[in-house]
């Protein structure tokens, strides 16, 4: 699940890209004679590209921008000016400008994709704590609640509870699939919103429904289809757990 960057982000990211334009250029300038003008509009790219990881698209195009005039001041003729008499030198501002802007996407995707991966870790070793916990003959009411915990820090909850015997009301709730059904969709940035009030999972184990989980979230809380799904998951790794120990009960019985 991607997570819009926050204006805090975006701020911090854009001075390390200005104040890392400025800085290289700083060092640079002493052998600005000597290095050919496109490899330092090339340096020039390396705090871009921090920027754009940092604060995200637009720290990236602000950065770009402020190397592009880091470039143009300090290394074209005239020096200290933001005029350029060499048509050379226009052709690498330029270049630096669109290659920053380049370079800054691939950091955002970068960035993008590194979350991504840790997202989907976070959600691995949710469905691997409760079917250790399962496959150890743990009792089925501290299944439940582990369950009932690992879907709170999955969604952020402000509670989440079993019914045995679901309640008289009828709920939202999460199919199989993990679609939301029975509820006005709201959009957000990573997904929907899960509707406020309680959304009941069904508990399936072995062909038979041992009641529900019911979700209470908060106010505008995102819920992704890859988080959906998980919990999905973790109610069908619930459904085995009191699957089993009903054939256990009726065993002794």
């Amino acid at each position: 699940m991607r997570r819009p960057v926050g204006a805090g982000a975006e701020l911090v990211g854009i001075a390390i890209g200005g104040l890392g334009a400025l800085a290289v250029s700083a060092l640079l300038i002493p052998w600005r004679n000597d290095v050919i003008n496109a490899n330092a509009a090339l340096v020039l790219v390396l705090p871009v590209l921090v920027a754009a990881i940092v604060g995200g698209r637009w720290a990236g195009v602000g950065s770009a921008v402020i190397a592009a005039m880091c470039f143009d001041f300090f290394f074209t003729k005239p020096y200290l000016s933001l005029r350029i008499s060499s048509s050379n030198d226009i052709e690498s501002a330029v270049i630096l400008g669109v290659v920053g802007l380049v370079a800054a996407e691939l950091g955002i995707r970068a960035r993008a994709h590194r979350a991504h991966a840790a997202t989907a870790q976070s959600e691995l070793a949710r469905l691997r704590r409760v079917a250790d916990l399962a496959a150890h003959g743990a009792e089925a009411e501290d299944v439940v609640l582990s369950v009932c915990a690992e879907l709170i820090g999955l969604f952020g909850l402000a509670d989440c509870r079993y019914e045995r015997v679901p309640a008289g009301r009828t709920l939202p709730s999460l199919a199989r699939g993990g679609a939301l059904q029975g509820a006005a969709l709201e959009h957000l940035a990573s997904g929907f919103a899960l509707p406020v009030g309680g959304v009941a999972v069904e508990v399936i184990g072995r062909g038979r429904s041992f009641g529900q989980l019911v979700l209470e979230a908060r106010p505008d809380t995102p819920a992704a289809l890859e988080q959906r799904i998980v919990a999905v998951a973790l109610a069908d790794e619930l459904g085995l757990a009191l699957a089993s120990e009903d054939q256990q009960q009726r065993g002794l019985l």
